[in-house]
C-alpha cells in the first residue's frame, strides 16, 4: 500500500511539471513569432606538434622560457646610449669652454719642460711673472703669468685675485695643468665678469698649446660667483684682512716670504706669498694636479692687505673635493692665514 501511494504521488508531480513546462513554451511562442536558438561553437582541437625523434637527434636540453621583447615608451637600449655619448664626446665643445653647463678648472697636457712652457706662454703674448718651485725636489713647478687684458679686468676694486693665471708642471705624474681663464674670471670677477675677453685669453692658450684636454675637476659655470664648499662656508666676498696701513708695499719689497709682486694699476697690487715648508705640502693629501694655486695670493688695495678665505680658495680650486678629504687638511686654512700675516708684521 505504501509503495502504491508513493508511485501515485510521484506520477501527480511529474504530470504537474509537464503541464507547467508546456504552458511556458506556449507563452514564449505567443509572445514572439521568432525563436532564437544559440548553438555554441565547437572548440578546435590543438594542433599536433610533430617531433623528430628518429636516430635520437631531438635536442630537449634547452628548456628556457622565452618572452617577447616589450619596452616602455621612448626606451633607448644601452648600446645606443653608449654610442650617442661617444658621438657627443667627439663633437663636444672646444676645450676649456662650457660643456653641459660646467667648466673645467684646468686645461691638462702631457709633460713639458719649464723652458718650453715659458717660451710658449711668451709666444702667445703672456708675461712671465714668476717661476716658483713648490716642493724641495722641484718636481712641482708653478709658472705665474699674466697679460694686459687680464690685469685690466682685475684692476677693479676687489677683483685683483683674477690678475694672474698659473701653469703647473708635475714631473712625477708627467703632466702640466694651465688654469682655465673662463673658470677663474667667472669666479673671481663676480658681477664684473667679461666673457668676451676671457674667451680671448682661453683661445690664446689653446692655440699655442696643442692637445689640451679638460680636467675632471669641474663646476657649474653659472654657480661660480656664489661658490661655497657647503652651507655655512665662506664665499668669494668673505675675505680676511691680514694687514693695513700706508706702508704695505714697502713691507713686501725684498721680503724673503714673498715670491712675486705684480702691480695691476696704481691702486691695486697682487702679491704671491711663499707658505711655510710644512703648510705648502697640503696638495699631496688632496691632489697635486691643482697645486698651481700656490704661491698664495694676497691683494693690496685701499691701504689693506686681504686674502681669500683659505676654506674658499682651496675648495674652489678643488671643486671635486670631498668632506673627508677636506678634513685631512683641517689645520691648513689657519696655517695659511698665519703665514700670510707674517709678511706684514
Amino acid at each position: 500500500m505504501k509503495l502504491k501511494s508513493y508511485l501515485l504521488t510521484l506520477g501527480i508531480i511529474l504530470l504537474a511539471s509537464s503541464m507547467l513546462f508546456s504552458n511556458e513554451i506556449d507563452r514564449d511562442i505567443n509572445s514572439s513569432s521568432n525563436i532564437h536558438i544559440i548553438i555554441p561553437k565547437v572548440v578546435k582541437s590543438p594542433k599536433v606538434v610533430e617531433l623528430d625523434v628518429k636516430n635520437g637527434n631531438m635536442d630537449i636540453s634547452n628548456r628556457k622560457i622565452k618572452f617577447s621583447k616589450r619596452y616602455p615608451p621612448n626606451y633607448i637600449p644601452l648600446k645606443d646610449k653608449i654610442a650617442k655619448m661617444s658621438k657627443e664626446s667627439n663633437n663636444s665643445t672646444k676645450v676649456g669652454y662650457i660643456n653641459h653647463g660646467r667648466v673645467s678648472v684646468n686645461l691638462i697636457g702631457d709633460l713639458i719642460k719649464t723652458k718650453d712652457a715659458k717660451a710658449k706662454l711668451i709666444k702667445a703674448g703672456f708675461k712671465i711673472v714668476k717661476v716658483y718651485h713648490i716642493n724641495k725636489r722641484r718636481s712641482l713647478v708653478s709658472i705665474v703669468f699674466t697679460d694686459d687684458t687680464l690685469k685690466k679686468m682685475a684692476s677693479k676694486n676687489g677683483r685683483g685675485f683674477a690678475g694672474t693665471l698659473r701653469l703647473l708642471i708635475d714631473k712625477k705624474d708627467k703632466i702640466f695643468a694651465i688654469t682655465n681663464p673662463l673658470y677663474i674670471t667667472k669666479a673671481f670677477l663676480q658681477d664684473d665678469f667679461d666673457k668676451k675677453n676671457s674667451e680671448k685669453l682661453l683661445n690664446k692658450i689653446t692655440k699655442e698649446f696643442n692637445g689640451l684636454r679638460d680636467s675632471l675637476d669641474r663646476f657649474k659655470f653659472q654657480g661660480l660667483p656664489k661658490y661655497q664648499f657647503m652651507e655655512g662656508m665662506p664665499h668669494y666676498k668673505d675675505m680676511i684682512e691680514i694687514g693695513n696701513g700706508t706702508d704695505l708695499l714697502e713691507k713686501v719689497k725684498n721680503n724673503k716670504r714673498v715670491a712675486f709682486v705684480l702691480n695691476l694699476d696704481k691702486d691695486s697690487t697682487i702679491v704671491g706669498v711663499k707658505l711655510s715648508k710644512r703648510t705648502k705640502k697640503f696638495p699631496k693629501k688632496i691632489g697635486l694636479k691643482n697645486a698651481g694655486l700656490l704661491p698664495y695670493p694676497v691683494l693690496i688695495e685701499n691701504n689693506k692687505a686681504v686674502i681669500l678665505d683659505p676654506k674658499y680658495y682651496i675648495s674652489v680650486m678643488y671643486p671635486n673635493l670631498k668632506m673627508e678629504e677636506f678634513m685631512t687638511i683641517a689645520t691648513i686654512p689657519e696655517a695659511i692665514e698665519k703665514d700670510c700675516s707674517r709678511v706684514f708684521r
